[in-house]
């Protein structure tokens, strides 16, 4: 069977199988984790976090292929999701299970390791501008293996983890539990998922499934911005996989904690500042919300700033209402959405040809509870740790996808000058970069925002960073299910 990967999948269309072509990706997706294409859609996740001893990998491999048989195919998730949207019938308990070299080598099967320069040598060996270490969470140090559990309701979600973990206490010891870091969904009062910054996340995704794209261009628009990319930016074949079609993907995880609490009132500071700098011009109109719209690319409820100076009510209570059907061409000189903006840095758009290739597919979530409204204007009741976003991404390429995006446009204080040619520098992405560490002279972190929205720059760079903290990470490799069941 041959499975063609530099195209959208067309899912339904296989499900007949009604071509050879159509046959294999039948068979590609049976085989295939879910998660991958299409987010899984639970608002409740356990991510636990595991370690094999290399000494009884025989056992561990035993529980890998017993959990093996309960990881949700792509097609069950794609199927349940449809039955699902058609009938409200929940899905069920979401299960995947992802390995590390590391994790590869203490079970004794290195020859079916992903051969990925980067993913062979770990997150903690690579130059990220991530903390040392030595202060990173205990459970990420030498990690060997994750298994996410996903539900629609957290007690149920509770619940699966607790036999999962039931059966690695069973294996005396082969496999550890070395921590476990559960995901709650955030929602506003729009119900769209949001971050504990309070902004909408999650809007601009990368589509490899044709029906996606389809919706997107029909309920949505993809005049200016085309969501869609090829399989061969998720998905590599599978070197332990027992199909000719058997497929993986790499997956990133970062343990990134928020301050809440300093970077609200940052967002005030800087509103602040801007105010003051044009305090003299008669026709300036107070900054508000927009700082902290300049800093991530969009208002709280996902108005790009792009488009407009003030957040614009959504059309609907609909995914789709939240826009995304822009680029920065009409933006040129960032004077709307400044270059150094979250999102702009995260994904240029018009700005980069070809910037779509280095895209991932993002399935991040929140963690940490919290009672306030994430909302509301009063930065003293917010937290100052113990919350943030558990980022996950799967590509096809550490390297080029992961690696390109963190270092060359979110760590780059350079990216995207060359767009304002002379112009000052970009500066690091407020939200998410990292300046190099250890440092004894820091460069300066500060980003020029719009003074006046689509007329002038402040003419004094602000310093906005520092308020995301990496704790912990790895890279790992989604393997085919046909490899784990084969482990046993």
């Amino acid at each position: 069977m041959t499975l063609h990967l530099a195209q959208t999948l067309a899912w339904k269309q296989s499900l007949a199988a009604t071509t050879a072509a159509a046959a294999a990706e039948l068979a590609m997706l049976d085989d295939l984790q879910g998660n991958i294409l299409k987010g899984h859609g639970r608002p409740h996740t356990s991510n636990l976090l595991v370690t094999f001893d290399a000494g009884r990998a025989a056992q561990a491999r035993r529980f890998l292929a017993s959990v093996g048989h309960d990881v949700t195919t792509a097609l069950d998730q794609l199927t349940g999701a449809e039955a699902h949207r058609l009938s409200g019938i929940d899905a069920g308990t979401f299960v995947t299970v992802l390995l590390s070299a590391a994790g590869y080598e203490a079970l004794g099967r290195s020859d079916a390791c992903p051969t990925n320069a980067a993913f062979k040598a770990g997150m903690a060996a690579r130059d990220l501008n991530d903390p040392p270490v030595a202060e990173w969470d205990e459970s990420f140090v030498g990690l060997h293996a994750m298994i996410l559990v996903a539900t629609s309701d957290a007690a149920w979600r509770d619940s699966a983890s607790a036999a999962i973990m039931a059966r690695i206490a069973a294996t005396g010891g082969a496999v550890r539990l070395a921590g476990r870091l559960d995901g709650n969904a955030m929602f506003n009062a729009d119900g769209r998922g949001i971050e504990h910054f309070g902004y909408v996340d999650g809007r601009s995704q990368p589509l490899p499934l044709k029906e996606d794209v389809d919706h997107e261009a029909s309920h949505a628009g993809t005049r200016l911005w085309d969501p869609a990319i090829f399989l061969d930016q998720l998905l590599v074949p599978c070197p332990g996989g027992r199909l000719a079609v058997s497929h993986g993907s790499y997956f990133v995880i970062r343990k990134l904690e928020q301050d809440v609490r300093a970077f609200k009132a940052r967002e005030i500071e800087l509103a602040q500042a801007l105010d003051a700098e044009a305090v003299e011009d008669p026709t300036h109109e107070p900054v508000g919300e927009r700082a902290g719209a300049s800093v991530v690319g969009r208002f709280e409820n996902g108005t790009p700033v792009t488009l407009d100076r003030r957040e614009a009510p959504l059309a609907s209570r609909s995914d789709d209402a939240v826009r995304n059907d822009f680029d920065y061409r009409d933006d040129k000189a960032g004077l709307r959405c400044p270059f150094a903006a979250h999102i702009r840095k995260a994904n240029p758009r018009s700005d980069v040809t070809g910037s779509k290739s280095h895209l991932m597919a993002r399935r991040g979530i929140p963690y940490g509870q919290r009672k306030d409204d994430a909302n509301d204007d009063a930065p003293a009741d917010k937290a100052a740790g113990g919350v943030g976003l558990i980022f996950m991404a799967y590509q096809a390429d550490i390297v080029n996808q992961f690696e390109f995006t963190q270092n060359k446009w979110v760590d780059n204080r350079q990216f995207a000058r060359p767009l304002v040619i002379g112009g000052p520098e970009t500066g690091i992405d407020p939200v998410i970069g990292q300046l190099p560490s250890p440092a004894p002279n820091p460069p300066a972190a500060g980003q020029l925002y719009p003074l006046e929205w689509d007329r002038r720059l402040s003419g004094t760079p602000f310093d906005f960073s520092g308020f995301v903290t990496m704790r912990g990470g790895e890279y790992l490799f989604a393997p085919s299910i046909s490899f784990l069941k084969s482990l046993s």
